[in-house]
């Protein structure tokens, strides 16, 4: 008996001690921000995937080398990074050095440098850390945050899984540290949710995804060199391809653009998702509606219901309408975004150079949404850019009707 109560007592003292071993999330989080604290610079591989929410097929699918260290002079982010295509840093597409972030633009021999002049519709700088860095910000901002979040931490084996989603009236992004974003009118649910990777063998996150009602993305990195040798602090100008023009933003010079209404439309050919071609010149229709559009176009997605409402109304020998997809030119994107938004009219996409010269040739630029409405003559009568529900629906359709 006496035996059996001291075996009782053993296991019970070893439960015990093993409980009071065992961690809680918020500790081993803590440990995890610990350890991340003490990188100051960091080397990786890293592959960027981008959603629409209800689609599997990512939009956007790259990848890149990322050199990133902590920059204490830098006030507004903390941190500074090389984005490049190559492993050497050769090919470089982005820096950022604290004082100026550059864009690099190898097929157009262009360097574009945002030196944070201008004014900006937010009171930070829109730059965010790359990935390593970015999920120590998360992990920080969950475990000392005063704001509405559920926290829980996952064992999935060779990882843990931490999951945060924030419940506040604005959504949360870090940029630099958490920023409340303005309210978006093409955003109607602005829980923040973050998922974040730790691998077991080393104690360090490798993986994030950031999902918001408009987007998610996910960053999956591999190869990392903690506080490398021979890399050095950033500088700008020391990655400026010899040869490149330089342009500060918002002082850009444009090509030359005319007035384009009067003139007959550019002729195009373009694809639809069932890889038919179709050319401007086989179109019928008296008069003819083009969109430039933008899959992940906040304004874009909100003018479909407008064009669903043209169709319905107007007879096909009347007018055509037809949408151009000018951001991401993969069918499957296509067909996922006309299934998942009931698009009623022609949607139609092409290969870069394609899309490219249609820009051109219709004087557009990179914004969308733009739409250009095409008489029987096949002269453009009107160019409207942008596109808001309260003033461009009644504009546009009053034009239609007056030229039909």
């Amino acid at each position: 008996m006496k035996t059996h109560f001291c075996i009782f007592i053993s296991i019970l003292f070893i439960t015990m001690l093993s409980a009071c071993e065992k961690k809680t999330e918020r500790e081993y989080l803590s440990e995890i921000l610990e350890n991340m604290n003490k990188v100051k610079s960091v080397k990786y591989h890293c592959v960027l995937k981008s959603w629409e929410p209800g689609v599997n097929d990512p939009v956007y699918n790259e990848q890149r080398e990322i050199y990133e260290h902590v920059n204490p002079e830098d006030t507004a982010i903390g941190y500074s990074f090389i984005d490049a295509y190559d492993k050497e840093f050769k090919h470089i597409q982005s820096v950022y050095d604290g004082t100026v972030y550059t864009y690099i633009e190898e097929k157009g021999k262009e360097i574009l440098i945002d030196d944070f002049t201008r004014k900006r519709p937010v009171p930070f700088r829109l730059i965010k850390p790359k990935a390593f860095y970015h999920m120590k910000l998360i992990i920080d901002y969950a475990l000392n945050t005063n704001d509405s979040i559920v926290l829980s931490l996952k064992d999935e084996g060779k990882d843990y899984l931490m999951e945060l989603t924030i419940n506040m009236p604005n959504q949360v992004e870090f940029f630099g540290k958490a920023q409340y974003i303005p309210e978006n009118p093409y955003v109607y649910d602005p829980t923040s949710i973050y998922k974040v990777w730790i691998s077991k063998e080393n104690d360090m996150p490798y993986r994030y995804r950031r999902e918001m009602q408009h987007n998610i993305n996910e960053e999956i990195c591999s190869n990392f060199v903690y506080n490398p040798s021979g890399m050095e602090k950033i500088i700008a100008e020391d990655y400026y391809p010899k040869g490149y023009k330089r342009y500060v933003r918002g002082e850009k010079s444009k090509k030359p653009t005319s007035d384009i209404t009067g003139k007959s439309a550019p002729e195009w050919t373009l694809t639809d998702i069932n890889d038919r071609k179709i050319s401007l010149c086989d179109i019928k229709s008296k008069i003819i509606l083009l969109q430039l559009t933008g899959i992940g176009c906040g304004p874009c997605k909100t003018s479909i219901n407008f064009l669903n409402r043209l169709r319905d109304k107007y007879d096909n020998n009347d007018l055509e309408i037809i949408a151009v997809e000018t951001w991401i030119k993969r069918k499957s994107s296509s067909e996922n975004y006309i299934r998942k938004n009931g698009i009623k009219y022609k949607f139609l996409t092409a290969d870069d150079e394609t899309i490219e010269k249609l820009i051109n040739d219709y004087q557009a630029g990179s914004a969308v949404p733009q739409f250009y409405l095409i008489g029987k003559d096949r002269k453009i009568l009107k160019k409207t850019q942008g596109y808001s529900e309260k003033t461009n629906d009644k504009e546009i359709e009053n034009e239609i009707q007056k030229h039909l």
